[in-house]
């Protein structure tokens, strides 16, 4: 049987919320205590213009846009926990609870290692603030991954990542770091890319996945293991629709006639580099483009075409 390396924020707060309901603390009661406890804290605590408070890891949430738990870590802190050496976890009063915002994993650690308190640091902002501070987490601690940014940013409502979301989700594609991906064409797995390009170019981003999903790249696999939808086939597309630019109808057209199914991306495609899925794809559009027979197909359908106006 295999040992889990990680854990999701959802997974860990469920198991935290299993023994707060066990132990009786919640609704009204959790929200009363640790409104008191602040209150305690604000005129006996304060350390300059600081608020710490010692307090059960058990009492502390654990919000579902948090990056995942890497459990080794985790139960390595929990079970040589030392204050002198991490920082204190900063976690938000909001709503009454108490959510980690920086130090997930000690207050994990803790609540596994059955530790009954914790140093922590209070803090009173917005939502929205909190979460540009976890966004912004310094990078000597647990590296971001794009994922876990993702995540952060649609709960705080960041608008490139929101409309990442929006255009992936119209093309029935997940993004990964989404819960659910079932009944999905595609997971797409480079989000740096696809929040560049629906910063900078929308449209074309909603049309590059448009076409992914007509061509049927991505059959042979489940939406998440799938390779339709990576970054080297995002880059290749972006490049050959500026290559294309003028002519992107007929770009496409050739690629839907030539390159379509999984069979063919799993021959011809999957495989290969970046610019040699580029080089592979443009030259059969070129060769479309200026192929004598397709010039005479084009030349039989505006005959048609006046002749019927006619």
């Amino acid at each position: 049987m295999c040992r889990r390396v990680y854990l999701t924020a959802k997974e860990a707060e469920m198991e935290m919320q299993e023994l707060r309901n066990t132990e009786g603390f919640t609704g009204k009661m959790e929200t009363d205590y640790i409104s008191r406890m602040i209150k305690d804290a604000k005129r006996n605590s304060m350390i300059g213009d600081k608020l710490q408070l010692v307090v059960d890891p058990m009492y502390i949430h654990i919000p579902e846009w948090q990056r995942r738990l890497k459990l080794a870590r985790a139960y390595a802190i929990g079970n040589g926990y030392n204050k002198y050496k991490w920082d204190v976890p900063k976690v938000l009063f909001y709503k009454g609870k108490l959510w980690v915002i920086d130090g997930q994993h000690r207050i994990y650690g803790a609540f596994k290692a059955k530790m009954d308190s914790v140093v922590v640091e209070i803090m009173e902002c917005s939502l929205e603030e909190a979460i540009d501070l976890f966004i912004n987490q310094s990078q000597d601690r647990a590296k971001m991954q794009p994922m876990d940014i993702y995540k952060a940013a649609i709960a705080g409502g960041k608008i490139d990542y929101v409309k990442l979301q929006e255009i992936c989700h119209k093309n029935n594609v997940a993004v990964k770091g989404d819960d659910e991906t079932d009944n999905t064409v595609g997971t797409l797995t480079s989000i740096s890319d696809g929040v560049k390009l629906s910063k900078s170019n929308p449209d074309l981003f909603d049309s590059m996945l448009a076409l992914l999903g007509n061509l049927g790249w991505n059959g042979y696999a489940d939406s998440y293991n799938g390779k339709a939808y990576t970054a080297k086939i995002i880059r290749a597309l972006k490049a050959l629709y500026a290559y294309c630019d003028g002519r992107i109808l007929e770009m496409e057209t050739a690629l839907l006639e030539h390159c379509k199914g999984t069979e063919f991306f799993v021959e011809n495609i999957m495989d290969k580099t970046q610019a040699q899925i580029f080089d592979y794809l443009s030259e059969i559009v070129r060769y479309e483009m200026e192929s004598p027979f397709t010039e005479k197909k084009r030349t039989k359908k505006v005959t048609k075409t006046k002749a019927n106006a006619m």
